[in-house]
């Protein structure tokens, strides 16, 4: 490379690094600090020494730790399942897991209240049947079997990609020179496999912490902080609210530090093939397992889309509705108003996605290659992977409520919430892709004659642009369902839709509740798959 384009490239290299700088500092820096100070001057231990503080504290913790080991055995008993048998359904299994993925947070949970909860189809079932109320599961119990439903996929997806790249064959020869399947298991298997689960421990951990809509709706007299930070928010206890903040956010750093892969994989890659069940008995076992898990997995899905059809004001002692039309959508369709809060949750799910994409991917490009300012650059932009999101609210509260920069009440202040949650999820996607591009096929392609633009159409934007739109594409679906930022920074001007699902479920609009919540079930799916297909033409 010539000095000249050396030169240019240290220019822009400098360019980046300021404007991420400026712009990372802005948005999560000093929000953060400002938090931290603030905290520090009215700080109040009584809040967490003593009365709900204090519960919700201990309760916090005891979610995220049993969360994760619930979502842990589902999805690594999932992976085992899928990745190392070869039976009737494994297919759909394979690809269907992933669907609560597609389920928004608030809409999940609003499916299991009327599953589980006090009003919930099981509990009505057996009341008919043995004429008992008891079946009704509230507090943690509930709040576990949301998480662990909702938080498997970490452990599914990252354990299954670490068994396909091992080779059974070294299990096999453990056990042919005589070990025993435990054995086999710790020696071979789990070192392998142990940066999985140490990152999908890390992932449902730190969820669960910011996990809102289960303990709003199931935890009643089972204080989260989340929920806590909320409501001292909503009652002007800014001291109070401060401070349980921090602490939320000094839990969701202890999960970093408790869940940290300090090793690789014990060089065992290679490729796994599944081993097919050869017993009938055993396939059939298999078979109706695996096909009982996917209606388990549909069926949240299946009571949002069907109560969407329900006369509510109908719906009165039976256990199933009678009564069912087109209402609820017509009510949502027919009237303009209904549709405001879906378009705010397009153009600011839009615009986060954009600027995410902006700041992003300069950043994944600065630390993935190493450049001048790299280090500090991915340190701020990861800050918001340990905070959760009530947490990013009250630092942009606490930020963006001065003369000077007065963000806060503005329709501005969500898309900002949104970008800050998830710039790092883009950050480390992007970056995943940049740190192996080879940029010796630029200046291969430039010395036989390509030019720049040539260059970016057939080299750079091929490679890259999968990683980018995925990526891209999960801040805008992640942004369409925000709930927990949301309630604590939305203004009557930027109504998204989770809150007003949560307004009209509270209210008398039930029905409307679920109409839009099976707008939003679309909406995300639409975006994932509109996201595979245009990432598989680019490839």
């Amino acid at each position: 490379m010539n000095a000249s384009k050396q030169q240019g490239l240290r220019q822009l290299d400098r360019s980046l690094l300021v404007a991420c700088l400026v712009f990372l500092g802005l948005t999560i820096v000093y929000p953060t600090l400002r938090l931290v100070i603030s905290a520090m001057a009215n700080w109040n231990w009584q809040t967490i020494t003593q009365g709900a503080g204090f519960e919700a504290v201990r309760n916090t913790l005891f979610i995220c730790f049993a969360s994760v080991a619930g979502a842990g055995l589902v999805g690594t008993g999932l992976a085992f399942l899928v990745t190392r048998f070869a039976f009737p359904g494994r297919r759909s299994l394979a690809g269907l897991a992933y669907l609560p993925f597609a389920l928004p947070p608030l809409v999940g949970t609003l499916s299991f209240y009327y599953l589980i909860g006090t009003d919930g189809f099981v509990p009505r079932i057996m009341h008919q049947l043995i004429g008992t109320d008891t079946f009704a599961i509230q507090g943690p119990a509930a709040i576990l079997i949301i998480h662990t439903y909702s938080f498997y996929v970490f452990f599914y997806a990252m354990v299954s990609a670490a068994l396909e790249t091992m080779d059974a064959s070294q299990i096999e020869a453990a056990r042919t020179l005589g070990a025993s399947p435990a054995r086999a298991f710790w020696k071979v298997t789990f070192p392998a496999l142990k940066p999985a689960l140490v990152g999908a421990s890390l992932l449902t951990f730190m969820s669960s912490g910011a996990s809102f809509s289960a303990p709003l709706f199931f935890g009643n007299d089972f204080p989260i902080l989340s929920v806590e930070i909320y409501e001292a928010r909503n009652q002007f206890h800014q001291a109070e609210a401060l401070t349980l903040t921090v602490v939320l956010a000094v839990i969701s750093l202890l999960g970093v530090l408790i869940f940290r892969a300090r090793q690789r994989p014990a060089g065992v890659v290679g490729k796994g093939t599944p081993r097919a069940i050869k017993s009938t008995s055993g396939r059939f076992f298999s078979g109706v397992l695996a096909w009982a898990f996917v209606a388990v997995i549909l069926t949240p899905h299946f009571v949002i889309a069907w109560l969407s059809l329900v006369d509510h004001h109908a719906w009165h002692t039976e256990i199933f509705p009678a009564t069912f039309s087109l209402k609820n959508y017509a009510a949502i369709l027919g009237d303009p108003a209904y549709l405001t809060p879906i378009r705010n949750s397009l153009w600011m799910g839009f615009v986060a996605a954009l600027a995410t994409l902006v700041i992003g991917l300069p950043t994944a490009y600065l630390a993935a290659r190493n450049r001048p300012g790299g280090r500090w650059v991915n340190l701020m932009v990861m800050i918001p992977w340990a905070l959760p999101g009530t947490v990013v609210a009250m630092n942009l509260i606490t930020a963006f409520n001065d003369d000077w920069l007065s963000l806060y009440n503005t329709v501005w202040i969500l898309p900002l919430a949104y970008f800050v949650r998830n710039v790092p999820l883009l950050a480390r996607m992007a970056a995943a892709a940049i740190a192996p591009f080879d940029a010796s096929l630029i200046e291969a392609a430039q010395t036989l004659g390509a030019s720049r633009a040539y260059c970016f159409r057939h080299i750079i934007l091929p490679l890259l642009a999968p990683a980018l739109v995925a990526a891209t594409v999960l801040v805008f679906a992640s942004s369409l369902g925000e709930f927990v930022a949301s309630i604590l920074l939305y203004t009557p001007a930027n109504l998204p839709i989770a809150i007003q699902i949560n307004m009209e479920w509270r209210g008398s609009g039930v029905g409307s509740a679920f109409a839009y919540s099976v707008f939003l079930m679309f909406l995300v799916t639409a975006t994932f798959l509109f996201a595979r297909r245009f990432s598989s033409r680019i490839i």
